[in-house]
């Protein structure tokens, strides 16, 4: 199997990535993309999301989200929130939009510094959740758009879109997007993830956690 790191990517000729002090290039894009599919249970019946990822657009994004979902991360979550005609989100272990692993991920997207253009922020695409207030913040929570949000292009970290062409996919999103919710917008009938697995197409990505860099010394 071929191995993806992201800091195996450090070439003379790289882009910067400003914020975290190393230099990266994309050589993603002439790689097969990895697909996710996520398999849902609600009310005792099975529903399948199935993404096709873009490591060339979220090079290290990628790399976590699948690094996470192969490893058993994400079974057994809930879909946490459903914001009618918006978003859906998921992907935290405490279920109250606190959690995550014992890390986070520098932000690829044009306001913290990335130089890869992002995916367009499209109805059926999956992007990364993260602190208003820190763009290096971004760890297991994910959303998926119901609907275009231009507002969201170039401030989060988008990484992939519901495979084109596959019904069942945009079946399971339209009734997601229907789920019936509380005031706080959390689904009356909560939809567990009984997984969620990553094929990479031999593959291994690794993901490398956000290191800021060391304050300078006082003179």
């Amino acid at each position: 199997m071929k191995k993806l790191s992201f800091l195996a990517l450090i070439l003379a000729s790289a882009l910067l990535l400003s914020g975290c002090g190393v230099v990266y290039v994309n050589q993603f894009e002439d790689i097969p993309k990895p697909e996710a599919v996520f398999t849902l249970e609600v009310d005792g019946r099975l529903y399948y999301l199935r993404f096709t990822l873009d490591p060339a657009a979220a090079p290290n994004t990628v790399c976590n989200f699948v690094s996470l979902a192969n490893s058993g991360y994400y079974d057994g979550l809930k879909i946490d929130y459903v914001y009618p005609t918006y978003f859906m989100r998921g992907g935290d272990p405490d279920g109250d939009g606190t959690g995550g692993p014992n890390y986070t991920i520098a932000g690829e997207f044009a306001s913290n510094g990335f130089p890869i253009p992002g995916m367009p922020h499209a109805r059926g695409v999956i992007s990364m959740c993260r602190l208003e207030d820190n763009y290096n913040s971004a760890g297991s929570q994910f959303f998926v758009l119901f609907s275009r949000q231009s507002t969201f292009d170039g401030d989060y970290a988008a990484f992939g879109q519901l495979k084109a062409g596959d019904a069942e996919s945009a079946a399971t999103l339209s009734m997601l997007e229907n789920s019936l919710t509380d005031r706080s917008c959390r689904p009356i009938v909560r939809q567990t993830i009984i997984s969620v697995r990553v094929d990479t197409k031999g593959y291994v990505y690794e993901v490398t956690p956000y290191a800021p860099e060391a304050e300078a010394p006082q003179q």
